[in-house]
């Protein structure tokens, strides 16, 4: 049994990294909100209902970044398990092509009259 290829397991860690990092910023964005105030923002321009805003803005746009890293992760992995198989499909000559077809074909039709 082959395992997954070696560029969709480090794509897999990287975007899983990334969705659990993107989630809990949206899940509490006031601490994140803090820490980069904190580092790049003067403390002069303190306000309250700016800072509400931003952190609203943050759980709203962190959950949907959350999601599509999420499907990209998904996707990711489905490649890579399927991988194997493509690459199997790839070599096929013409005429494996054909009789496989051929095959589908028959079995799609006896599985229609097996009700």
């Amino acid at each position: 049994m082959q395992s997954i290829p070696i560029q969709h397991q480090i794509g897999c860690v990287i975007l899983t990294a990334l969705f659990i990092w993107a989630f809990s910023i949206a899940r509490e964005p006031r601490g994140w909100r803090r820490l980069f105030q904190s580092i790049f923002s003067k403390s002069e321009t303190f306000s309250v209902n700016k800072n509400k805003v931003i952190d609203e803005t943050l759980k709203r746009y962190g959950i949907i970044v959350a999601m599509v890293i999420l499907v990209a992760d998904v996707s990711c992995f489905v490649l890579g398990v399927t991988h194997r198989f493509r690459e199997k499909l790839r070599n096929l000559s013409p005429e494996q092509r054909e009789s496989m077809q051929e095959i589908n074909k028959y079995q799609k039709s006896s599985s229609g009259l097996n009700f």
